[in-house]
């Protein structure tokens, strides 16, 4: 490797270009060639770039390997971009004179090429890719201006590939393509290069100006000239839509405007254009077209029709259609229609039976998560979920895990609202007896081996304390002996009591208590378990308790402070992290939440059912390990888990794509849910949103931990998201249900109404209806006129009806049918 200070030369030259964090980041800064040389042969990115080549060695591990490859840093050799701005070349201000050729399958030649092209004098750097097969070559191009990049690269590209005997990699001619920073110790840096002299072989050779209308441009046109797409001189393979010849190529063209080949990888793109084209409604027949014209525009170079063939298909039959996304916004599950309204208030035997029986009919009606989350969930999870042997036993166990892990990963952040979040999550299962709540007792216990350990350590820190301060004792109550010259131990002052952390908490505590131990326990936070509601509402209605402003803030990460009067000390928890995961039955619940006002209740996942009155064997499984003991093992997995996320933090990340479904989902549903009534509920909706973010943020981490991954960014999969939005679709419907039964100002539950009122009358009537006809058929409903013509209002203020003339009209659909 070479050594050379470029200081010290009397000829070097100072490159400069742009220095981005990651693949998708949009803040960089400037870095030198001579900085990112020594970079790359220090250990920096050693751990990164060994563990990727590692993941790529290993067919099953693909989507590890390519998320850890695009959180490495990456570099713009071209120039520098625009401040706050992506790398494409549309931000790229300042050339840099510098241009990088990527020799892929390089195989045992790597080497022997590396050596050959580091002889050359206009080659300024040279390293290893990030697969150990392949490398990146630095030349010193010395062009003014983009538009003159394109030819200049491809006359120096066509001298290195003789002289390499080796073709490069077409995908990064394009101006702006990014380079993946890597580990290499025996890169070659040359801080003196001659400039390439493509402007004299140019003029020595004219012909050399045909180069850019290459093969690989030719399109299914019979056109051998490339299109540019106007930005800063770039060209692309795919016509303007006004030289499409039919639909194929209209969608091919669209496609490529809205997903460029920025990566350098044409397998994801390929696959991404399948996805795509199956989301489109292409059939079979269709989607050989499709292959026959990328045949013309993409084979060649190294990439084979085989290899377009099966990544066309693969991402054509990869698509989940069964997942809506925000096109079609029929996400929300459908509860029952059935409102329940007693016509008369009498108190009798009759009507409070009646009652009950109506409000079991309408808990069994609650929806199922969804099975398709169980099917995409990650191994630790299904694992997990042994014991559940019916989907509502299923339902609760997946939610009761997810709470206990969201306490169990420090570290682990993810930025909502511009505010990093921790993934603590508040669960609250309302159910009649024996309905499943029960397993969440098993729930409880993943946490308990991360308890212990740090049990263990308090005991630890306790017996040095002790010893520390028995020393401390003794040097202070000594004296001298007669002749002996004292010892000034005044200015040693008492050891300080050190912290004992202890992550979960009990349920029956005082606020102060709470509040300290949130102060203490800071990043880690804390966890409160109960399978009994009235523990913990309980301790809140003494006059040590009342802490439900504690929960309300810690949720938001709000500080929360108390005043002790006997040492006159404020202890304050500057952002707590807490994890509440609590079950009790209907009349329970009253006494810990009597209504919505004080938003406690939305900020609470929800989940209510109605008892499954039958009985089954109780027998022994023979073989199997009982779940006390299993579920004692998956604990031990926990504590590797959390000591894994202590020594990794960890920053989950959604893509763009899965944040705008994520908006225009719950923009639809706030609309609709403000649109039943004037004091909605639509604290529920807006809360439900930062909890799908931080179940993302859960099952993210999960898959970081299974696959041992220790880079700081980690991207949540479109399968992950989907699962965190159906979870929380779920049990949004469960919580605008359950709303309907808090008593307020009373004592007793309400009795339990759908909260969607409106939609099923419109749902029942066709395209186009009258007022008479809506107004009918709401009465029949029990809704009255009044109620009826601030419906009819609202929906037409959101733009779901319009009237025209004397009738309305359907115009949008509502988000849950």
């Amino acid at each position: 490797m070479e050594t050379t200070d470029p200081s010290s030369h009397p000829q070097s030259k100072q490159f400069s270009f742009s220095f981005f964090n990651n693949l998708w980041s949009k803040e960089s800064t400037i870095i030198t060639l001579h900085e990112l040389y020594l970079q790359e042969t220090s250990p920096l990115w050693k751990p990164k770039t060994e563990s990727y080549r590692k993941l790529k060695a290993r067919p099953d591990r693909e989507n590890e390997a390519k998320m850890t490859k695009d959180s490495m840093p990456i570099v713009i050799v071209e120039g520098i971009c625009r401040p706050h701005c992506s790398h494409a070349a549309a931000n790229l201000e300042k050339m840099s004179s510098l241009a990088m050729y990527d020799f892929d399958h390089c195989g045992q030649r790597t080497l022997e090429i590396k050596n050959l092209l580091r002889q050359l004098p206009y080659v300024t750097y040279a390293h290893d890719s990030i697969s150990g097969e392949g490398l990146k070559i630095i030349v010193y191009l010395d062009v003014d201006t983009p538009e003159e990049y394109p030819l200049a690269y491809a006359i120096c590209q066509q001298t290195l590939q003789r002289i390499a005997g080796h073709p490069c990699d077409e995908q990064c001619a394009r101006i702006t393509q990014p380079c993946s920073c890597v580990w290499d110790p025996d890169a070659y840096y040359n801080p003196a290069p001659e400039p390439y002299p493509w402007r004299e072989e140019l003029a020595t050779d004219p012909s050399l100006a045909q180069l850019v209308r290459s093969p690989q441009y030719t399109y299914t046109n019979g056109s051998s000239t490339p299109y540019p797409t106007g930005i800063n001189g770039k060209f692309s393979p795919i016509p303007p839509l006004t030289e499409a010849c039919g639909y194929i190529e209209a969608f091919v063209h669209t496609f490529f405007q809205y997903h460029p080949w920025q990566k350098g990888n044409r397998h994801e793109s390929m696959l991404a254009l399948g996805r795509s084209a199956r989301r489109k409604g292409f059939s079979k027949e269709e989607l050989e077209k499709l292959t026959s014209v990328m045949t013309a525009v993409i084979v060649g170079n190294g990439y084979t029709l085989k290899e377009l063939q099966k990544d066309l298909f693969s991402g054509y039959q990869y698509v989940d259609l069964s997942y809506k996304p925000e096109n079609t916004p029929n996400l929300l599950s459908q509860l029952s229609t059935v409102t329940f309204a007693p016509n008369s208030t009498e108190n009798t035997p009759e009507g409070e039976e009646y009652l009950s029986i109506k409000n079991e009919e309408i808990r069994a009606s609650t929806p199922y998560i969804s099975d398709e989350v169980f099917t995409r969930l990650p191994d630790f999870l299904k694992e997990a979920l042994q014991p559940a042997r019916n989907k509502r036993e299923r339902d609760i166990l997946l939610l009761g895990i997810l709470i206990n892990l969201s306490a169990c990963m420090p570290q682990v952040r993810i930025l909502f609202d511009q505010r990093p979040f921790s993934p603590h999550l508040y669960l609250l299962v309302v159910a009649p007896p024996a309905a499943g709540k029960g397993l969440l007792d098993l729930a409880r216990m993943l946490p308990e081996s991360v308890n212990n350990y740090l049990k263990g350590e308090n005991k630890r820190k306790k017996e040095a304390y002790e010893q520390e301060l028995k020393t401390w004792e003794e040097s202070h109550s000594h004296h001298p002996k007669k002749g002996q010259q004292a010892t000034d131990t005044s200015s040693v002052p008492t050891p300080e009591e050190p912290d004992y952390y202890y992550l979960c908490g009990a349920p029956n505590t005082s606020k102060n208590q709470i509040i300290s131990r949130l102060k203490t326990n800071a990043d880690l936070g804390l966890i409160i378990n109960t399978t009994e509601l009235d523990m913990i509402s309980g301790a809140m209605k003494q006059d040590y308790g009342k802490h439900d402003d504690v929960f309300r803030a810690a949720f938001h990460h709000e500080s929360v402070a108390t005043d002790y009067k006997v040492d006159k000390q404020i202890i304050c928890a500057e952002t707590p992290r807490l994890a509440l995961c609590l079950s009790g039955t209907p009349n329970q619940l009253p006494a810990f939440i009597h209504s919505m006002d004080n938003g406690l209740y939305s900020r609470f996942l929800i989940y209510t059912c109605g008892a499954r009155w039958k009985y089954r064997s109780a027998a022994p499984i023979k073989g199997q390990e009982n779940y006390i003991a299993f579920y004692k093992r998956l604990s031990q997995k926990v504590l590797d888990m959390f000591l894994f996320f202590q020594q990794s933090p960890t920053e989950v990340t959604l893509t763009d794509r899965q944040w705008e479904e994520h908006t225009a989902y719950f923009d639809s549903l706030l609309n609709e849910v403000a649109s039943e009534q004037a004091d909605a509920p639509g604290a529920i909706v807006l809360r439900a949103a930062l909890m799908v973010v931080r179940i993302a943020a859960i099952l993210t981490a999960i898959r970081k931990s299974e696959s041992a991954m220790r880079m700081k960014e980690y991207i949540c999969t479109d399968d992950d998201f989907h699962s965190a939005m159906q979870i929380v679709q779920s049990t949004i419907n469960h919580s605008l249900l359950l709303a309907s039964s808090l008593p307020g100002d009373g004592v007793k539950p309400k009795p339990l109404k759908s909260y969607f009122r409106i939609r099923p009358v419109i749902n029942s009537l066709p395209e186009t209806f009258t007022y008479k006809e809506v107004k009918d058929k709401a009465l029949s409903n029990g809704i009255s006129e009044s109620s009826t013509c601030r419906y009819i209002k609202q929906l037409v203020e959101l733009k779901y009806i319009v009237k025209q003339e004397d009738k309305y009209r359907k115009i949008k659909e509502f988000t849950a049918r």
